[in-house]
């Protein structure tokens, strides 16, 4: 009793110590997801204005190269003060018109220019420039500041001086149609490349939109069209605005999705690792609770050996020294070494026959199997343990039952082992129950064949446990029956070889049943057993 408490203590110990050491792995795991959250959130808001300081450093770049195109373009054509007439220059397709305003005599002459030759063709003042035609007569007349040109407007200004003195104003309009279509996406491709952000730019203080989509809420914005004048006049505070914004709504929102989705792989990671070491602590705890059961299975199968074995050899021993000189006397005798030479026979191949089922032994075989001739057979094999129970059977079968494809050796071995162990366990019923059953339609039916007895039930604690291989309830050890653990277990394998289950449960009215399920062969598998009683 001592040893087994001891053992019992220690596989407690050993217990306590795995799921001690499944907690330390949780707690671990726990705290490297909150280190992971609050670093993920660190390298997000790194991530966050490195990538805002990127994108608004490029677009200050786009902004400064746009800014330089237009004072490149201008200058090649606004006359130096010594010049009489401006530099001839090919096509500018960022202007649509190039004009000279000339004030004489209180007018303002207009003057449309031909970039390409230089030469100037009159012109009637466009609606959209009176304001500035106003600006200049403003100027001539008052002589103070520079015309100024409408922030809303295209139009771009740049004067002409001689003497120190404004003589004319080169009026630039800027196409439309090939900014927003030719220009900016180029610069947008040139300084972003494929990028995830949406680029709007957009004119004077209303913000008519003149590229990109209408926004609000830019992860970065800049100021453009900043040109001025090297002579006179005031430096352009940048009439046009340059804005960008991240596709997924705002950089802070496509950041944050970056960190969900990266702490989401690493929480899918943590989950495995403390998974891992969950299953792992639960299969050595099952290898552990194995290795006991084949422990006591060893010592218990050499205590069966050894109760017929000595037996055995004391019968005969008697018989061979003459002590026994009675006929009545040798013949009982003779008797008791077959009877415990069959149960030692018995055990040897409970143990043998469940070791062929793991390697598969009972899927070796494939014919055509009667089942009531297969339920006699283990109605036979069990006969020691039913007499010894003083138990009545009592089998009900329909007339007419499809056979079962398999080992006829195994199925006979099922049933005797579901028919012993009834006798064994619940035999002090005096009754056992064998009902055949057959169900399903189509090609392939069910028989099902249930053993029952009036015994007193299983624990519920050991329901659970019932077809563990080597597992021995708490009654049957009490009790002394005589077993290896193997029977259930096996049973088990073999159902399972043949595509079929084995359940057992308890009945409301007292004592257990046992259902063996099994697939009853095709028409095609079989010809003389088609219409055979089984």
């Amino acid at each position: 009793m001592e040893v087994a408490l001891g053992g019992n203590d220690l596989g407690w110990r050993e217990t306590v110590k795995q799921w001690g050491w499944v907690a330390v792995m949780v707690g671990l795991c726990g705290l490297l997801a909150v280190l992971q959250y609050r670093w993920t959130g660190e390298l997000s808001e790194a991530e966050r204005q490195q990538m805002g300081a990127g994108l608004a450093t490029q677009l200050e770049l786009m902004a400064r190269a746009f800014d330089r195109e237009l004072r490149e373009a201008t200058e090649t054509l606004v006359p130096r003060e010594e010049e009489e007439l401006p530099p001839r220059t090919g096509r500018l397709p960022l202007f649509g018109r190039i004009a000279v305003a000339t004030p004489e005599k209180g007018v303002v002459g207009l003057e449309l220019l031909d970039p390409e030759t230089g030469q100037r063709t009159k012109m009637v003042w466009p609606a959209e420039w009176d304001s500035f035609r106003q600006e200049i007569l403003r100027r001539v007349e008052e002589g103070y500041g520079p015309p100024r040109v409408e922030r809303d407007s295209l139009l771009l200004e740049s004067p002409q001086f001689r003497d120190g003195e404004e003589v004319a104003w080169y009026l630039f309009e800027l196409d439309e149609r090939y900014l927003r279509e030719t220009y900016w996406p180029e610069m947008v491709r040139k300084y972003l490349g494929e990028t995830d952000f949406d680029v709007s730019v957009t004119v004077g203080e209303r913000g008519k939109t003149l590229y990109g989509p209408t926004m609000t809420g830019a992860d970065a914005t800049t100021r453009t069209l900043r040109t001025g004048r090297k002579k006179g006049g005031q430096e352009g505070g940048g009439r046009w605005r340059i804005s960008a914004r991240h596709r997924a709504g705002s950089l802070d929102a496509a950041v944050q999705v970056s960190r969900w989705r990266n702490l989401t792989i690493a929480g899918f990671l943590l989950v495995l690792i403390a998974a891992a070491g969950w299953a792992l602590v639960r299969n050595t705890s099952r290898a552990r609770r194995l290795a006991e059961m084949e422990f006591a299975f060893v010592a218990g199968v050499t205590h069966e050996f050894r109760t017929p074995l000595a037996v055995i050899r004391g019968a005969g021993h008697n018989l061979l020294s003459g002590v026994v000189k009675d006929a009545a006397q040798r013949e009982r005798y003779t008797k008791l070494i077959v009877q415990h030479a069959e149960n030692l026979t018995e055990m040897v191949e409970q143990v043998l026959g469940f070791a062929g089922t793991r390697n598969g032994g009972a899927k070796n075989a494939h014919e055509a199997v009667r089942v009531l001739d297969a339920i006699n057979e283990g109605l036979e094999a069990a006969g020691g343990e039913i007499e010894g129970a003083r138990c009545e059977v009592d089998i009900q079968a329909p007339s007419e039952i499809p056979p079962v494809m398999g080992d006829p050796v195994a199925l006979r071995r099922a049933f005797q082992n579901l028919i012993g162990n009834a006798a064994k366990h619940g035999g002090e019923g005096g009754w056992i129950g064998i009902t055949v059953e057959v169900g399903g339609a189509g090609e392939r039916q069910e028989v099902t064949v249930r053993v029952q007895d009036k015994g007193p039930g299983i624990p519920a604690g050991e329901l659970a446990r019932l077809f563990e291989p080597f597992y021995r309830g708490e009654r049957a050890k009490a009790d002394q029956v005589r077993g290896t653990g193997l029977g259930l277990s096996l049973v088990a394998e073999i159902a399972k070889a043949h595509g079929g289950s084995v359940t057992g449960e308890n009945l409301a009215e007292g004592g257990a049943v046992f259902t063996l399920r099994l697939p009853g062969a095709r028409l095609e598998e079989y010809d003389e057993f088609a219409h055979s009683a089984g």
